[in-house]
């Protein structure tokens, strides 16, 4: 491939096409030089064995023109052996002997394009080495052309390999997701009916208790009424609570309200309280580093982030670190739980897999950023997620 590569390069930056004449005679070589180095790049070799060493030192030569007899290496042997080396190279014979043998034997053996015989006519073998050089040209085009077509056959090839991967890993994520959104409905009817269901329920029955000892036959005093009250207000307020957690976790209207940075330290909170893992943040507040519409996805992602590492990472310690840039704001969620092999995660099939790394992953491209995942068995996850910063702030930074 790199002779390849080289012998296109000179085809571009030669200003002639070089030509290759062997005789060991130097008159004849002479004459050549004389008739022929206006047109063309001449370069002379006395014998068959100094040939083929210029040969393989000079690439780029498109035609090589020997005399048949020769000391050592004869004219035939020569030019079998440049074919060796390199096909497309045009070889000519010169000879001022006529035998049909040594003609068929340089056409079988050497693949001669050309049989000249002495003393050779000039118009003649301008002709011949015109249409010499224009073959040699017109070979190393249709193979540059060729050459590129490959690559760009592979290019494709490739392209439509990882179209078909994308396409695979949409349709599981497609479906992982309806079965997640399926389950997570299940898990908010079960809240709804577990907890603030049986709550309202057993309001309702001290309500009912209330009435029948009040209205009785011995009602209570005022101060059993005002206890059986504050009960009531008790668990009404741990209703009103439990509504409000849903609710946050369903859709966090605190961005909306507080904002974004409000919101994290509400997440994080929870997480601490949750999972009972020390978590902390360190760095600038994010929310001056992005648009409005860019808030709910950066927000998803650091919950899904520390929601991956509260259920999996079996860790005692999360930090959150933010690190600005001129153009961009990297997160790092970093852990010092039991990590993983992402090679053991890449055999599992798409079907089986988690989705947490490939949400957080798609959540980061949608606002044109990427997600980089650093792990090893026992050596914690560092998750780091670079993201566009807002234009408006990029432009108060450069101002």
């Amino acid at each position: 491939m790199d002779t390849e590569k080289q012998h296109k390069e000179s085809v571009f930056f030669a200003e002639k096409d070089k030509i290759l004449f062997v005789d060991d005679d130097p008159v004849n070589a002479e004459h050549f030089i004389i008739s022929f180095s206006e047109e063309y790049d001449i370069i002379t070799a006395a014998s068959g064995e100094e040939a083929l060493e210029i040969f393989r030192r000079r690439p780029g030569i498109s035609v090589v023109i020997s005399d048949q007899r020769m000391e050592g290496m004869s004219g035939v042997e020569l030019l079998s052996s440049i074919y060796a080396l390199h096909p497309d190279t045009v070889r000519i014979i010169i000879t001022g002997y006529v035998d049909v043998s040594d003609i068929i034997d340089a056409i079988n053996r050497g693949h001669i394009y050309q049989y000249v015989l002495k003393p050779w006519d000039i118009v003649q073998l301008r002709l011949i080495l015109e249409q010499a050089t224009q073959t040699w040209r017109l070979t190393r085009e249709n193979q540059n052309l060729a050459y590129a077509l490959r690559e760009k056959n592979q290019l494709l090839r490739k392209a439509n390999e990882q179209l078909r991967d994308s396409e695979t890993r949409l349709r599981t994520l497609s479906g992982t997701l309806i079965h997640t959104k399926e389950d997570e409905q299940k898990r908010i009817a079960l809240e709804l009916h577990d907890e603030l269901g049986q709550a309202l329920a057993a309001i309702k029955l001290q309500i009912r208790i209330i009435e029948k000892k009040q209205f009785g036959k011995y009602p209570e005093n005022k101060e059993q009424l005002l206890t059986d009250l504050q009960e009531l207000r008790a668990a009404i307020n741990e209703i009103i609570e439990n509504v409000r957690r849903l609710s946050k976790n369903l859709s966090p209207v605190i961005i909306d309200d507080l904002g974004l940075d409000s919101a994290l330290e509400y997440l994080i909170q929870q997480f601490r309280e949750l999972y009972c893992i020390n978590c902390s943040s360190r760095g600038p507040a994010l929310g001056a580093f992005f648009p409005v519409n860019f808030h709910l996805p950066v927000y998803r992602i650091l919950q899904e982030a520390l929601t991956n590492s509260g259920k999996h990472s079996e860790a005692s310690t999360v930090q959150l670190t933010v690190q600005p840039e001129a153009d961009c704001v990297i997160l790092i969620i970093k852990d010092d739980g039991k990590g993983f092999s992402k090679d053991d995660i890449g055999k599992i099939p798409a079907a089986e897999r988690g989705i947490g790394l490939t949400v957080m992953s798609e959540r980061a491209k949608m606002i044109g950023g990427t997600m980089a995942v650093h792990t090893a068995p026992g050596e914690g996850a560092e998750l780091i997620f670079t993201l566009p910063r807002s234009v408006d702030d990029l432009e108060h930074t450069n101002g």
